[in-house]
């Protein structure tokens, strides 16, 4: 009896339920499709080194969906609230008709779990169908090829999200067992009828708790700003603290005099429905204003980790080709404290010593060095042109302090032609910039413009007028030189040897001889502890093949973060606010019945419900937007130290999924409230 009971009331508020039930369907499959990422090396073409990335971000995925599940959990629970609410009249009547609370919470857990499992077969049908096309993405990403296709199942991935799923439908059930567990018969009856009360009455209340929430919104964006995201200290909890805060403060007063405000234009407050709309607006406001600032911020997170993640991906994928122009290069450093003016290492001696035969490598290769003149400092670069470095101030400090490197101009050119590239000239009182890295590019040209001099060991050197972007060893995957001072010969040999790096470019198949030379180098110089770190002829190897994977496989990494958090947190605060405006609007039948008494027509009604639910869902989006204006600015500075930030892909890709899933819902939340109202008008 039961069960046909819950299956009919399933049935009948189908519509009520769709939206719930989509969300959970979208859920399970979002949860399965990124926890069965590991699976797809089944039909990739990887070596071991991307085969370790993919267990790194499978192993990643994995915590993260624990995070995940709870913020699902959060919505499960928050949407079932609300579909309570909107039945607490029926629920009622099965009291009134016989009917205890043992029995009414039997009846909900059946209708739970009905939901539950429909969704969940759905969702997990759809995600291992989906699955099967994230291989195709990830083979693009990481830029190796497709085995031939074949269907991939991942059972863990499959157990995983069932038992996730049950735990958070078993905790639904909990819920609504307790619910009807300690209300009054008389509170069901008449829950449609009671009206909210305003939390902040008086309008002077208001307006200074307005004023509060604007200043600890301000205060947290100077901290924010001050520290940069360099680092979890003080500054950066006092950003987080006065932010929230702010955020609450903010729409706990915005009831208080939103509508009043409003009133006082009484041309625009009398025009057509607007005194509805605005009257229904308030009062949703007053009721939710604890779920709005939680959405508020969990919609910054989610813009935030799009537009960073993004930005970040297209750094970490950025120019290579500019990054590594030759297929390795082998650095030796040499501590400042240690003063070594002359060049002692020649590698390829060394290497061949060991009975690593280059040749049998190696094309062409060049060796050479970078020095460091401890007394000059970046200060004398920065004075009078710190605007030009878009870093903290914290971070500029410190760059004061540091020094800039310094190469010799016949090392340079040495560089320029295995590349293939110009050479450069000096005069004997000359030195030339070269800056390969765009967040320091603006201080250097502008050095170069107004021909700033230095002393270097008593002698007077003046810039020349243009500014070199060149990179004359590979540093890393990114163009990395924030500013090398090219100067002659003999000034450069005053100074002691920073770096010693050997330069080579490999012959035939590059990438299969990168991997062999590779190998063996790992085999003669192990490199695992500092001490055979300092015995070998070099510290780092740079090879541009491993080099193009890592960066690779660190941006898929990152891009599936950033689209699994900022998806499922998109997802979870347009439903709710979904489901809290079909719950409301269907509330609201009889007053859009009396508006169509009154001679409202149709067009009217469904524009003033139109009305409602753009504003109720642009409310918590707009101050999030203004939140994350700034919090992706800083965040784009701190990715900005790892070299050329694409802010346009995040923003677009930020711009693309609010426009998708946030739209999407406000326009099933706009068709399914007009479908309501009609329903209940026959």
């Amino acid at each position: 009896m039961y069960s046909k009971l819950a299956f009919g009331n399933v049935k009948k508020s189908i519509k009520d339920f769709t939206v719930y039930f989509l969300t959970l369907t979208f859920g399970v499959c979002l949860f399965y499709v990124f926890n069965s990422i590991g699976s797809q090396e089944a039909m990739l073409k990887i070596n071991e080194s991307q085969k370790s990335i993919i267990e790194m971000l499978q192993m990643a995925i994995s915590s993260l969906s624990v995070f995940i599940a709870v913020i699902l959990g959060f919505l499960v629970i928050y949407a079932n609230r609300f579909l309570i609410k909107r039945r607490k009249k029926e629920l009622g009547l099965y009291l009134c008709l016989g009917m205890d609370k043992r029995q009414v919470s039997k009846v909900l857990i059946i209708e739970t779990l009905f939901i539950g499992v429909f969704a969940l077969a759905a969702g997990l049908l759809a995600g291992v169908f989906l699955s099967q096309g994230l291989s195709a993405v990830t083979a693009k990403m990481f830029m190796v090829e497709m085995k031939e296709f074949t269907f991939v199942f991942s059972g863990e991935a499959f157990i995983k999200t069932i038992i996730y799923f049950a735990v958070i439908f078993l905790i639904v059930m909990i819920f609504n067992t307790f619910s009807i567990s300690k209300v009054k018969v008389i509170d069901l009856l008449t829950a449609n009828k009671k009206n909210e009360d305003l939390k902040v009455k008086k309008l002077g209340v208001s307006v200074v708790l307005f004023l509060i929430s604007v200043l600890c919104i301000g205060v947290a964006y100077y901290f924010i700003q001050e520290n940069g995201m360099m680092e979890v200290d003080g500054q950066f909890w006092m950003s987080i603290i006065f932010g929230t805060i702010g955020t609450f403060l903010f729409f706990l007063s915005l009831s208080g005099f939103f509508l009043r405000i409003l009133k006082t234009n009484k041309k625009f407050y009398y025009r057509k429905l607007n005194m509805f709309i605005l009257r229904q607006i308030n009062s949703k406001i007053t009721t939710t204003f604890v779920s709005m600032t939680l959405l508020c911020l969990m919609l910054l997170v989610a813009i935030g980790v799009f537009s960073t993640g993004a930005g970040l991906a297209t750094t970490m994928g950025g120019d290579m080709k500019k990054a590594t122009p030759y297929d390795v290069s082998y650095v030796k450093y040499f501590p400042e404290e240690e003063k070594n003016f002359k060049v002692k290492t020649d590698m390829r001696k060394e290497f061949e010593s060991k009975g690593i035969d280059m040749n049998k490598f190696v094309d062409k290769s060049c060796m050479i060095s970078t020095r460091l003149n401890a007394k000059l400092k970046f200060k004398i670069f920065l004075n009078g042109r710190d605007k030009l470095v878009d870093y903290p101030k914290g971070v500029k400090e410190s760059m004061e302090k540091s020094s800039p490197e310094i190469i010799g101009l016949s090392d340079y050119n040495e560089a320029m032609r295995k590349q293939g590239k110009q050479t450069i000239s000096l005069k004997s009182d000359e030195y030339a910039v070269n800056c390969n890295f765009d967040n320091m590019k603006k201080l250097w040209k502008d050095v170069c413009k107004d021909r700033v001099e230095i002393k270097m060991d008593g002698r007077a050197l003046t810039a020349k007028s243009s500014m070199i972007d060149s990179t004359y060893y590979s540093a890393s995957s990114l163009p990395m030189d924030m500013g090398t001072l090219i100067v002659p010969d003999d000034v450069a040999e005053k100074f002691s040897v920073h770096t010693v790096v050997y330069n080579c470019q490999l012959k035939d198949d590059v990438e299969e001889n990168t991997h062999k030379l590779s190998k063996l180098m790992e085999s003669v110089y192990p490199n695992k502890t500092m001490e055979e770190r300092n015995k070998a002829p070099y510290h780092t190897a740079i090879y541009r093949v491993e080099m193009i994977e890592q960066s690779a496989g660190l941006s898929t990494v990152i891009t599936y973060i950033a689209i699994y958090i900022g998806a499922v947190f998109l997802i979870t605060c347009a439903a709710v606010l979904a489901l809290q405006q079909l719950s409301e609007n269907s509330d609201n039948v009889e007053r859009y019945n009396l508006l169509r008494k009154i001679g409202a027509d149709e067009r009217m009604i469904n524009h003033a419900m139109l009305a409602q639910i753009v504003i109720y869902f642009m409310v918590p989006l707009s101050l999030a937007l203004v939140h994350s204006y700034i919090g992706v600015k800083v965040a784009s500075n701190v990715i900005a130290t790892l070299g050329n930030v694409n802010a346009l892909n995040g923003i677009l890709a930020s711009g693309g999924a609010i426009l998708v899933i946030y739209g999407g819902y406000m326009l099933a939340t706009y068709l399914g409230s007009k479908a309501v109202i009609k329903d209940k008008n026959r």
